[in-house]
């Protein structure tokens, strides 16, 4: 590798994906919208085809004009979720084809069946050896929490083949409080993943996996104010199921940058590590010039810092070599 920046968290929308949601009448689908269609997750969450969520090449070209060496890929949500069985897994195969195949400056994170965690854990194992880096969890299986145990084999092949994981938000499974006023994704969004995140590590996922390597993106999410309370509320109420803290279990995690406020991002290395914190984009829904500003302003005076996280910590993560 080079020396520009690795983006560890940008999507692009797999034909293969496309092609199933355009079939489909009920949501998740795609329908047409005003300038461009709309990819209808289903309870008023919708977002449009933007140029760059399809087509690579007009990625490519943003990459290159902002010193971005490197694009880790993932699809949007919901992904293959809402899909019958064998339709999810044979287009999680189809997408992870695609992605493997996206060519020059990228690599990919594999498109689970999260719903049917066996086929998960198999796509999981297949992705690897066509060269994805990892995978991404949607932050719940088609509305139902993810689990210690009912995943245990996806788990247990992500740690054994040492693919890191990362948590993204899908449609909340919790939706009355955050239906109006666009609070299903500025704050429903980043509460499930952190919900499914404290699920997973509160449940003893790193004592079973210690290797096991965690994403949360959006600069730790809820929790990065929090972990001090997880301390002080869980001792109160006698909830002792770790061998450690709840702090320190949950400061395993590995976070992004996506934030859009050098105040959020310094607190996430604050209580993460400069160690654990890597920069993403969310292309095309934020914008990958925005988030080097924020990494770039938050660190103007540690460079050392400010290498890893542009760069460094995600080639160690992710085995980019």
């Amino acid at each position: 590798m080079g020396a520009g920046a690795v983006d560890v968290h940008a999507h692009h929308l797999p034909g293969a994906l496309v092609a199933a949601l355009r079939r489909r009448e009920a949501p998740p689908r795609i329908r047409p919208g005003g300038e461009l269609d709309l990819l209808d997750c289903g309870a008023g969450l919708a977002y449009p085809l933007f140029p760059p969520l399809v087509d690579l090449g007009w990625a490519a070209e943003q990459r290159l004009d902002l010193g971005i060496e490197l694009q880790l890929l993932s699809g949007p949500p919901p992904g293959v979720a809402g899909l019958p069985r064998a339709e999810a897994a044979a287009v999680a195969c189809a997408c992870n084809d695609e992605l493997a195949a996206a060519g020059e400056g990228t690599r990919a994170l594999a498109i689970l069946p999260l719903e049917h965690p066996d086929d998960a854990a198999a796509e999981l194992e297949r992705a690897a050896a066509i060269g994805h880096v990892g995978a991404q969890l949607l932050s719940n299986a088609g509305g139902a929490p993810l689990e210690v145990e009912t995943h245990r084999e996806l788990f247990e092949t992500a740690a054994r083949l040492g693919l890191p994981l990362v948590i993204h938000p899908t449609l909340p499974i919790d939706r009355g409080a955050v239906s109006s006023h666009g609070l299903i994704t500025t704050l429903g969004f980043v509460y499930d993943t952190s919900a499914c995140a404290a699920r997973l590590v509160l449940g003893g996922i790193f004592e079973r996996w210690p290797d096991l390597k965690l994403l949360l993106p959006h600069a730790g999410a809820t929790l990065t104010p929090l972990l001090a309370r997880f301390d002080y509320e869980l001792e109160l109420m006698g909830v002792r199921e770790l061998s450690t803290s709840p702090s320190e279990q949950l400061r395993l995690l590995y976070v992004d940058s996506i934030c859009d406020s050098p105040a959020a991002l310094r607190l996430a290395l604050d209580e993460f590590g400069a160690d654990r914190v890597l920069y993403g984009s969310d292309e095309p829904f934020w914008g990958a010039a925005r988030g080097l500003a924020v990494v770039d302003a938050t660190l103007a005076d540690d460079p050392a810092g400010r290498a890893a996280v542009r760069r460094g910590n995600a080639a160690r993560l992710f085995d980019l070599g």
